[in-house]
């Protein structure tokens, strides 16, 4: 691993306990892993601070002598902190303590807005565009509209205390939001709170389907991560209670801070 940029705080290390020897295991309480206590350890101090997001675990040999493991160890106890996304493996640099995630549930219709201040962040948004134009075919099928209808195409970054985490293009009918400007939005924050303040439009449902693919260079750009880093695509149509499409949207969203949460429930069973 590379040299180390870790803040650690003014606290040295907790001592592990020393391995049991299988003789001197009770029957009833084993003892706990070395690698777990590993682990516990390097949570508690990415939770209390002691390690900051974007700061860099010392390498690997400091590691070793620091806590007194075997690199197996040491090893076990990254491995889960790396698959839950706590931890980032930084090609060419090393270990780094990752961003907290954004969590958004897929059974509760809420602004990106709200998903955010729902977690303590400061919703934000920049680099608001707005146009008119004619819907393209993929635009006019979502919206169930003709072909020479007209849209209004909004484009905004969506932030979180200020950190780019959204970038997306929503597409409504010309007809439902007309005067619909970027001053407008950025006055709003939220392209749903304008809707229904000023335009009366509330959303009764949503459909979203997501997949991913590697962010372009406008997209990298907009936020702020490397070229051809994965990014999430969340393509959303909303409706109207009686069932007309009122928005399609394009969301890219970094994956690295992102986590979208499905709640599922077994299928209605049938009465005998």
């Amino acid at each position: 691993m590379p040299s180390s940029r870790a803040n650690t705080g003014s606290r040295p290390p907790l001592p592990l306990e020393p391995e049991a020897k299988v003789s001197t295991w009770s029957s009833q309480i084993p003892p706990i892993p070395k690698y777990y206590q590993l682990r516990a350890q390097l949570e508690r101090q990415i939770t209390e601070e002691h390690l900051l997001p974007g700061a860099f675990l010392p390498p690997e040999r400091v590691l070793l002598q620091q806590y007194g493991v075997s690199r197996t160890t040491l090893r076990e106890a990254l491995r889960p902190l790396l698959l839950e996304g706590t931890l980032l493996s930084v090609r060419g640099k090393g270990i780094m303590v990752a961003q907290p995630a954004i969590r958004q549930a897929a059974d509760v219709l809420m602004s990106f807005s709200e998903v955010l201040r729902s977690q303590g962040l400061r919703p934000g948004i920049s680099h608001v565009r707005v146009t008119v134009g004619i819907c393209s075919d993929e635009v006019g099928a979502a919206l169930q509209l003709p072909p020479d209808a007209y849209v209004v195409r909004v484009e905004r970054v969506r932030t979180g205390n200020g950190r780019p985490v959204n970038f997306s293009i929503s597409y409504l009918p010309a007809d439902d939001a007309p005067g619909f400007t970027a001053a407008l939005l950025q006055a709003s924050g939220s392209l749903y709170a304008l809707l229904k303040t000023r335009y009366e439009i509330h959303i009764a449902r949503a459909q979203d389907e997501m997949f991913a693919r590697r962010a372009n260079g406008r997209e990298a750009r907009l936020l702020g991560v490397p070229l051809g880093d994965p990014v999430l695509i969340l393509r959303r149509v909303c409706v109207l209670l009686g069932g007309r499409p009122i928005e399609y949207a394009l969301s890219v969203i970094r994956s690295d801070i992102y986590r979208y949460v499905v709640r599922l429930t077994p299928p209605h069973q049938g009465s005998p």
